[in-house]
């Protein structure tokens, strides 16, 4: 059998065995994040995403990318849904200091922007959008897939951050973007508009001269999703089910002891067939195309 085909199998096997698994069953530790089988599911055509799936993406890229391709990798931070939430929602943003990772000496924010503003309603809002700062020029680039619908809420985002970062003003574009066909892909299309912006930064190998237009066509949905998928695949089959170094934790509310031992030995196996390793850790000026708002 030909590697090729032996990754192939693996991968098939990999899925074969999520599958099986239940909705709140943990598939998949990467560093701080733990994917759960419905976390896995959402990746499939006119599922909608919820934090989790940014939240996982947004730390695959920090660590592929940003951590790995650029030589200023400070300069990009790539805050996390539940943080540009609680940015949102709280009436001093001086007190998120010690909370939020240091913004100091970022150059390029990534804020992934939700419509949800019931701070008692966990997972709600019906729609995702990318907000991204640029600190130095003091402008903020909107990308929406769905016509604006979320800039009131980027709006009350950029003043927030405004004031965290003590800059005088920020001011807010809306660019062009690809749109939407459905009412279930602004989740991944947020995924991939953030993949494809940093891949601008990785190819010039700083966060400096970069054009942050989107051409119409630059993303796809479909291939987002499955990317997203591969990818999680491709870590369990290589790797076994944790990737990083926090405490493992049990991948299953309701297994007994007995089958984590089991299941422990078993996700060993799987990141050490084929001579692959078992290791904890995986290392892996701005054209303004809009009139100001």
């Amino acid at each position: 059998m030909t590697t090729s085909k032996r990754r192939t199998f693996k991968l098939f096997t990999t899925l074969l065995k999520l599958l099986r698994m239940r909705s709140y069953d943990i598939i998949l530790e990467y560093y701080d994040v733990s994917v759960y089988k419905a976390d896995f599911d959402n990746l499939r055509d006119d599922q909608w995403f919820n934090d989790n799936n940014l939240t996982f993406w947004y730390e695959y890229l920090e660590r592929s990318e940003v951590y790995t391709s650029l030589d200023h990798p400070g300069e990009i931070v790539l805050l996390r849904p539940s943080m540009v939430f609680l940015l949102a929602q709280s009436p001093n943003p001086l007190d998120l200091k010690d909370v939020l990772p240091p913004l100091d000496g970022a150059r390029f924010i990534f804020l992934p922007i939700n419509n949800n503003a019931n701070v008692g309603l966990a997972e709600g809002g019906s729609h995702w959008s990318l907000l991204v700062v640029d600190a130095k020029k003091k402008t903020g680039y909107y990308y929406d897939t769905l016509e604006d619908i979320n800039v009131q809420e980027a709006e009350i985002v950029v003043k927030k951050l405004t004031k965290l970062l003590d800059c005088g003003k920020l001011t807010l574009y809306s660019m062009p973007t690809p749109q939407q066909t459905n009412g279930s892909d602004c989740g991944v299309m947020v995924c991939m508009l953030t993949s494809h912006i940093l891949q601008k930064f990785v190819d010039s190998r700083s966060s400096a001269d970069v054009d942050m237009h989107i051409a119409e066509d630059a993303i796809s949905p479909s291939r987002g999703r499955q990317l997203m998928s591969y990818t999680i695949l491709e870590l369990i089959s290589k790797y076994g089910r944790k990737v990083g170094e926090n405490q493992d934790i049990e991948v299953s509310p309701t297994r007994k002891k007995e089958d984590q031992s089991s299941s422990s030995s078993e996700s060993s196996s799987e990141g050490t067939e084929s001579g692959e390793s078992s290791s904890d850790s995986v290392q892996i000026p701005v054209k303004v195309l809009t009139t100001r708002r």
